[in-house]
């Protein structure tokens, strides 16, 4: 497979002219000769915010990206810690990884970070924040990639979980998720909002700004719909143009199967007079060993749109896996294909799984090199176990996947 990788490589070459800009029409995305243009992507899960299962971040057993944090800034200070982190990041994705997802056909990445990114936790601006946002943009952007910038965890969290980068329930540190409530929690998430738009207006390759990922935690859908309208008038008044992504992940209850996702926890825009929206849904059916319970989810999900489609917007499947069932994802990915559903899987790497599941386009090959442990290991070992974490060094291609893909999709 890793021969396969390489040949496609040698037909990858960077774009010279920018991306075209995409807008919404009815329900699809078109470009700026009015041609249905489809997303297919990955997320960079774990990239800019570690989730603890599926990434290298720690062998001690620190549970979310905020304690990694504190652990580090305790131990080494505020500079060394975020010098720590930033050798991670910077080996964890290259410009490599970037080849990689368009020798693959893909066109789209997600990229998921959270506030402290950006920000200290008190707020104050970090001055080279924005640097592997701005790189990751202009280089996928040269290889004719689109990026969705996709705020994973809020100020104050969106959601208690992990994938917010802090946990907030009782059992580990006494503090609730109080983004909906908190005042001072949706000024500093509109801030945000505003500096991205700011940033990045003008720019072809940000195809969507997806203003809250996973939002499970609202307290009510109405609540949902009144922070999205804020955000989102936050956006527009600095760009009328740029698609926002709003996203369908709320029922309420975390504790539901699929947390009762579905197309209709978003209203029609018209009703909210949200233009150049593209509503996005995450599915995962958790049935590992069912294939026919893969298939049956994705024809759901794509039901469930089609009697949506009065809202006149445009679909994406910002998350989803089907496992490691090959027939799962031939159908799922045709499907897509088939009624123009934008998607971005989850995910491109992950040190869950060995090749035998389909968390990543890349899976951890075995023997792994070890994670630091954070709370022992001085700062040096530390910083030359998360360089043994790049992909050419720990990972290698899922064959399945990229068979897959190379059979449905468009290739380079």
């Amino acid at each position: 497979m890793k021969s396969v990788i390489v040949s496609l490589l040698t037909i990858c070459t960077l774009h010279a002219a920018p991306l075209p800009f995409l807008r919404a029409d009815n329900n699809q995305l078109v470009d700026d000769k009015n041609q249905p243009v489809l997303l297919r992507g990955v997320n960079l899960g774990s990239w800019l915010i570690f989730e603890p299962w599926m990434s290298p971040m720690d062998a001690s057993g620190l549970k979310d990206d905020y304690s990694a944090r504190e652990v580090l800034e305790k131990r080494f200070g505020f500079a060394k810690a975020e010098e720590l982190i930033g050798v991670y990041q910077d080996h964890y994705i290259t410009s490599a990884d970037l080849d990689h997802i368009r020798a693959a056909g893909l066109n789209c990445i997600r990229l998921p970070f959270w506030y402290r990114n950006l920000q200290k936790e008190d707020g104050t601006w970090l001055e080279d924040g924005f640097k592997r946002i701005d790189w990751c943009i202009t280089e996928a952007g040269k290889r004719g990639i689109y990026t969705i910038l996709d705020l994973h965890g809020a100020p104050g969290g969106q959601s208690p979980g992990e994938s917010t980068g802090r946990i907030r329930k009782p059992e580990h540190n006494s503090m609730q998720a109080d983004f909906w409530t908190n005042e001072a929690q949706l000024q500093r998430t509109e801030e945000i909002w505003k500096r991205v738009a700011s940033r990045y207006k003008g720019r072809s390759e940000v195809v969507a700004l997806d203003l809250l990922n996973e939002p499970f935690g609202a307290p009510s859908r109405s609540r949902l719909h009144e922070v999205y309208d804020r955000l989102y008038k936050a956006v527009r008044a600095i760009d009328p143009k740029v698609i926002i992504s709003l996203e369908t992940c709320w029922s309420g209850n975390e504790n539901s199967v699929g947390y009762g996702w579905g197309w209709n926890v978003l209203p029609d825009p018209r009703e909210k007079n949200w233009t150049q929206v593209l509503y996005q849904l995450h599915n995962y059916e958790w049935d590992w060993k069912s294939a026919e319970k893969q298939i049956s989810s994705t024809d759901r999900q794509i039901k469930d749109w089609q009697n949506h489609q009065h809202s006149k917007v445009p679909a994406l499947m910002g998350e989803f896996n089907c496992m490691g069932h090959e027939v799962a994802w031939k159908h799922t990915i045709s499907a897509f294909e088939k009624h123009g559903i934008s998607w971005t899987m989850w995910s491109y790497k992950a040190t869950h799984g060995s090749g035998d599941d389909s968390w990543g386009l890349f899976n951890m090959i075995k023997p792994a090199p070890p994670k630091p442990d954070l709370q022992k290991d001085d700062a040096e070992t530390i910083a030359a176990k998360w360089k043994a974490w790049s992909t050419e060094k720990a990972f290698a291609p899922n064959p399945m996947l990229h068979r897959v893909f190379q059979q449905i999709i468009p290739q380079p």
